[in-house]
């Protein structure tokens, strides 16, 4: 791992992202986390956001899978230091070829739906491990209306080259409908209405920061890019 990575991860596990506190509070309010579940975080990094939630709730089983070998290797030298029950572990799998043992109960998702080329499949590879609900933290829009919106980042790439990443947009009442047609009729949703604010980078490269609207409410911006973070979950 690069030295940014593993202060970028530290960060987090030391720090919890406002998004992350707040995703997991509504769905503690909504009754899907404490009650004793299998429960997977994909594509959970170096597992920051897995550990945040183990410490929150001791008698659910906390699993984090990630494609990335080296973020997995390093958060699993981490958990026994950062969590304080035996119910957390992390895995190397791919989000859509995974095997598991035990079917989860739910699977959580922070911040990753937006960063694939669309939304159909990676949901679809979510139901087949037919879990009671799906959760996800990403970036929609209520409107029928879904951007693709794909970067080409100059200063993460090596010299004259770019690292490329997707920051689509879903429209939540497409994401509803194929939800419901893979067997998830109920589906709640809440925009991520952030109470603190984020200060702007030094450099214009990515990087969240927040301004604050005439009636006192704060935007979240990431270079040149609006973000419209809204928490999702949808349930047999």
């Amino acid at each position: 791992m690069k030295e940014w990575e593993i202060e970028y991860h530290v960060k987090q596990m030391d720090h919890p992202y406002r998004s992350t506190e707040k995703f997991v509070d509504w769905l503690e309010e909504m009754g899907f986390l404490g009650r004793g579940e299998q429960i997977i975080d994909m594509a959970c990094g170096a597992g920051a956001n897995t550990m945040y939630m183990a410490n929150r709730f001791q008698k659910d089983q906390f699993t984090g899978v990630d494609y990335n070998g080296e973020y997995i290797d390093y958060g699993n030298t981490q958990i026994t230091e950062r969590v304080r029950y035996h119910n957390c572990k992390l895995l190397q799998g791919d989000w859509f070829d995974l095997n598991i043992n035990q079917k989860p109960d739910g699977i959580i998702s922070f911040q990753a739906l937006s960063w694939f080329s669309e939304y159909e499949k990676p949901l679809t590879a979510l139901a087949e491990l037919n879990p009671g609900w799906i959760a996800a933290s990403s970036l929609f829009y209520e409107g029928d209306i879904d951007y693709s919106i794909k970067l080409k980042n100059y200063y993460r790439g090596a010299e004259n080259s770019y690292e490329e990443s997707y920051y689509n947009i879903y429209s939540l009442p497409r994401v509803q409908k194929h939800l419901k047609e893979l067997g998830y009729g109920n589906f709640k949703f809440i925009r991520f209405e952030i109470d603190i604010d984020l200060p702007k980078p030094d450099t214009k490269d990515l990087g969240t920061y927040t301004i604050k609207t005439e009636d006192g409410k704060r935007l979240q911006i990431s270079g040149g890019l609006m973000m419209p973070w809204y928490f999702v979950v949808a349930y047999k």
